[in-house]
């Protein structure tokens, strides 16, 4: 029985927290882009953010992984104009039905009930209503053609992912690693994408 609980110990301790994020994509480019420039821009209410900086330093190394070369706002003109935005959308609430424990006068357990010889028997027979509330965190990142004006949109994508934690900084360089898992991605899919929590 003890090399049992040690096993299980070990083996919830081996498991790692994962973010599941949906991501959604489209974009204009060919089926292998190759690498080019871009530059972050931010929008007036992010100048100065350190929020903002912080989540565009991770943007910037999502595409520098994918060969594209960083270029700083005013330091020259870069092939593509990037757009940064987050949010955490209105909650969800989640409710089900777990079997209640219950004080039984010979210690915390699951009290059971036995109706007579040949009757039935219900381990759980006490059930109880468990509610969570759940907050969809998102990511959203555009790039525009900046040699056109910005008016030719090369790429859109987003990643969403629902945690019982309102808080978006814990989870944002895992939502920037999923939405640039893959990238560019097919145009219009979404994907369901796994990415390790802490790392």
């Amino acid at each position: 029985m003890q090399r049992l609980i040690l096993a299980l110990v070990l083996l919830l301790g081996a498991c790692t927290p994962v973010l599941q994020a949906d991501v959604t994509r489209f974009n204009a480019f060919d089926a292998n882009p190759a690498p080019r420039t871009f530059t972050i821009v931010p929008d007036a209410d992010q100048v100065g953010s350190l929020e903002f900086q912080d989540y565009a330093s991770r943007l910037a190394d999502a595409l520098a992984a994918k060969g594209w070369r960083p270029v700083a706002p005013g330091t020259g003109t870069a092939d593509a104009r990037v757009s940064l935005h987050w949010g955490v959308g209105a909650p969800s609430v989640v409710s089900w039905q777990s079997p209640s424990s219950v004080y039984t006068g010979m210690g915390w357990g699951p009290r059971s009930s036995w109706a007579g010889v040949g009757g039935w028997y219900d381990p759980f027979p006490y059930w109880e209503t468990r509610t969570a509330t759940y907050y969809p965190r998102w990511v959203a990142v555009e790039m525009v053609d900046a040699r056109a004006g910005g008016r030719h949109v090369l790429f859109e994508g987003r990643a969403v992912a629902e945690g019982t934690r309102r808080e978006i900084a814990p989870v944002m360089p895992a939502l920037i690693q999923a939405l640039f898992t893959g990238f560019p991605g097919n145009s219009g899919s979404t994907v369901r994408i796994e990415v390790p929590l802490g790392q």
